[in-house]
């Protein structure tokens, strides 16, 4: 049910998490400003599963792990 003053609708959007600039690859987080550069996209996710080990305490092989989302 909504309330009269919320909006009608509601628009969400997903980006990709990589993406490149003058042949230079980055990567993005919620929390922090955009990472990079990098040389290759390959280093680039590489990167992003070094930083969410850190944040996370997770071990960066577990996002290789069947089932994970990517």
């Amino acid at each position: 049910m909504n309330r009269k003053d919320d909006p009608a609708e509601k628009h969400f959007f997903q980006s990709e998490r990589y993406f490149s600039a003058n042949q230079q690859w980055f990567f993005s987080t919620r929390e922090t400003a955009d990472q990079g550069p990098f040389y290759s996209r390959f280093i680039a996710e590489t990167e992003f599963k070094t930083f969410l080990k850190k944040q996370t305490g997770i071990g960066a092989d577990a996002w290789d792990a069947p089932g994970v989302r990517r």
